[in-house]
């Protein structure tokens, strides 16, 4: 599957820009208030918790609200459509925690729009489930639970192989289960199969899934040993390097998957972006959307298209 380049998901780099703003201004709103520290991050949110929410309720479980800030436009579209609000920009839950039993309950669920407005309050659950090990409310319960109450073994991110780990510096982020599931098959695959090119294509789609560059790279890498002119691998890796702070190596991805498919939009968009916003090349940016519109007339990306040429034209003309 051809990919945009991602800043940090996979998606167009204008919705990237429009979904920041969005998050801005939420921030400054009624959500800024809140003390929340960065918990964690799956395949699709990050995940951060409410410090003052963390207490004791009358029944003697724990609470914690979490709240779920999609990685990207991408992210926030499929969020929105999966809970039927258009106006989806983040959601938040509440849960109440059984330390001994090791098992959790959600109260509600809000799911916020732009300057944190409430569009909805839905109901939890009446009934506890179980804490499966790895998970996002795993790692809710060793924050939360009173010491004697913790698992004495070590955390859980010690025991997973240290490629599993997010490279994010500084951070401490667990991938989600099915992430990892879908990491641990396909590196099994290139075992079994090493000579198979589209087992080191899922092998870097995984990592690139899993905001990976440097192993996404690598197994990209091994996939164009194979098939070297595969434009959307070259497109893809071109994301990656991108990603990893190396603009030099992604447009010449980019270039060279534009000259084996001269259709290749993707390519085109990503490498115009690389232009506007790391090299500050506004005038080559606004060529090569140009470009892109004779390609694509009628999509949403060359609606974003259009919308970023008659932005930053205005601003190419005062220069």
């Amino acid at each position: 599957m051809k990919k945009y380049i991602k800043v940090k998901p996979k998606t167009c780099f204008l919705r990237e820009v429009v979904f920041i703003i969005l998050l801005m201004a939420t921030s400054s709103g009624s959500l800024h208030a809140a003390e929340w520290q960065k918990l964690t991050q799956t395949a699709h949110h990050k995940v951060s918790i409410e410090m003052e929410s963390m207490q004791q309720n009358a029944s003697g479980y724990m609470m914690a609200l979490l709240q779920f800030t999609p990685r990207g436009e991408l992210q926030r579209r499929t969020a929105a459509s999966k809970y039927g609000y258009k106006e989806y920009l983040l959601h938040q839950e509440k849960y109440e925690i059984d330390c001994v039993e090791k098992s959790a309950r959600l109260e509600f669920l809000d799911i916020l729009g732009w300057e944190g407005k409430r569009l909805v309050r839905m109901p939890g659950s009446n009934r506890k489930e179980a804490i499966i090990p790895g998970s996002v409310l795993d790692r809710v319960a060793t924050l939360v639970c009173p010491e004697e109450e913790k698992n004495t073994d070590e955390d859980e991110t010690s025991d997973l192989p240290e490629d599993t780990k997010s490279d994010e510096s500084g951070s401490d982020v667990l991938l989600s289960l099915e992430l990892r599931q879908r990491i641990d098959d396909a590196q099994v695959r290139t075992v079994t199969e090493p000579g198979n090119f589209n087992a080191w294509v899922e092998l870097g789609n995984a990592w690139y899934d899993a905001d990976m560059p440097k192993q996404a790279i690598e197994a990209y890498n091994r996939a164009l040993e194979f098939n070297p002119n595969d434009s959307d691998v070259l497109n893809d890796q071109g994301a990656m390097y991108r990603q990893s702070g190396d603009t030099r190596r992604a447009l010449a991805n980019f270039e060279k998957a534009l000259a084996i498919d001269p259709g290749n939009l993707e390519s085109l968009y990503n490498m115009g972006y690389i232009y506007a916003f790391d090299l500050k090349r506004t005038d080559r940016a606004l060529e090569i959307w140009q470009r892109y519109l004779t390609l694509d007339k009628s999509s949403e990306t060359a609606e974003q298209v259009r919308s970023f040429i008659k932005q930053h034209g205005k601003t190419a003309e005062k220069r």
